[in-house]
């Protein structure tokens, strides 16, 4: 089978999984114009690159600040995509695909007015634009207290064109598929798209080998501190003022507990402000850490907070199960909703009493010789259902009947 691949891909968790997909023998022709090309990936048989000049560098007037980095960058990228398309377009017509993925964004743009030219066409967004509007009007007056007025409503100015555009765009797609069923529940209110064109797909994550979860596992044994992680971008909808009350409320375990934030900020919305709010007796900022680090950091670690308002499938969340860490999230957290046991543990969105508690619980349960089976538990739910030869081979399945459908 040979695909057509075309959005941001090659890095995070789009690695994974199109290192699954290759090694399940896809052949994939993979359009990209703003990344860099992973070193393991430069030299795999049965990927081909398909490339486009950038057209757009930092360090010029356009990109002086984060701000006009991320409209001028929006602009290149709409560009340099619509190029990819035409090339897209071109190779399908001397060497037919069996279908296009288009992964991280549900905007089709060019392809969206040649669709009577291509194979099936099968979106997997990793999020939509009217959730993230919805969440942005929602946190309007706690975004302003950190954020730059203009930024702010030029943002809200910016998701408002997108829902538009993908209301206009959500029929076109043979397949869409999202990371979790809670996102393709909102998305179908939000864009009236029909069940039969949804399917998920969990984002896989790498798992941790033998050796280095034994390690880690000893030395959780002989922590006198329960080390709580907070990963994630530092702006709207990801629930920061909770963890900012969350420190505050846990000062009677002061050290006992320590809250790591981690994170950077994002070009368009900027909740750095409210951090001077943490609890120093209980929490502190790390700042944005190149992913090698992070995933480190998952080892001196227990617990993993995800108390955000919108997050249809966050990689952190298989992340840290895969390397033995137990969960208090929110039931807005689509990854969640697979996972079974206690190495879970959710809250009602937006309950600070509730999620307050499950914390609580969780600190006092990893307290006692319940630890190791949290910790097996955690990777054991990781496997069954993030594993990226798993995700693949599903993804695969998926390929095929939108493929058989269109013949």
């Amino acid at each position: 089978m040979r695909i057509a691949w075309i959005g941001s891909g090659t890095s995070g968790l789009g690695v994974f999984l199109l290192e699954g997909l290759l090694k399940q023998g896809l052949k994939v022709d993979y359009y990209c114009s703003f990344e860099d090309i992973p070193e393991r990936l430069q030299n795999t048989d049965n990927l081909t690159f398909v490339t486009t000049p950038r057209q757009w560098e930092w360090g010029k007037w356009y990109s002086r600040n984060s701000f006009l980095a991320f409209l001028s960058g929006t602009v290149a990228r709409t560009k340099a995509y619509n190029r990819l398309c035409d090339k897209l377009i071109e190779n399908h017509a001397q060497q037919p695909y069996d279908c296009v993925f288009q992964f991280s964004q549900t905007e089709l743009f060019k392809l969206a007015q040649n669709l009577d030219k291509l194979p099936p066409v099968v979106i997997y967004p990793c999020s939509h634009a009217a959730g993230e509007l919805y969440w942005h009007r929602r946190e309007s007056a706690y975004a302003l207290e950190s954020e730059n007025f203009l930024v702010h409503y030029i943002t809200r100015a910016y998701y408002t064109y997108r829902v538009w555009v993908q209301k206009r765009q959500a029929d076109k797609p043979a397949l869409i598929i999202g990371p979790s069923w809670r996102f393709n529940q909102l998305m179908a209110a939000d864009y009236n798209i029909s069940p039969e064109r949804q399917a998920v797909i969990y984002h896989p994550t790498k798992m941790q080998d033998r050796a280095a979860a034994l390690a880690v596992d000893e030395a959780s044994a002989h922590r006198t501190i329960t080390n709580l992680l907070f990963i994630s971008r530092i702006s709207f909808r990801k629930g920061l003022e909770y963890i900012v009350e969350l420190s505050h409320r846990l000062d009677d375990l002061a050290g006992q507990i320590q809250i790591d934030v981690i994170g950077g900020y994002t070009q368009w919305s900027d909740y750095r402000g409210h951090l001077k709010e943490l609890n120093p007796k209980t929490a502190r900022y790390r700042g944005e850490l190149p992913h090698p680090e992070m995933m480190a950091t998952y080892g001196s670690a227990d617990i993993l907070l995800v108390p955000s308002l919108y997050e249809p499938g966050p990689i952190v969340v298989s992340e840290a199960l895969s390397r033995g860490l137990c969960v208090v999230g929110s039931d807005a957290v689509g990854s969640g909703e697979i996972v079974e046991g206690d190495c879970f543990r959710s809250f009602p969105s937006g309950d600070m009493d509730a999620f307050e508690r499950q914390v609580r619980q969780l600190i006092a349960d990893l307290k006692t010789n319940r630890r190791q089976e949290l910790r097996q538990s955690a990777r054991e739910q990781a496997q069954k259902h993030f594993a990226p030869d798993k995700i693949a081979r599903d993804m695969i399945h998926l390929f095929k009947k939108v493929t058989l459908g269109k013949k």
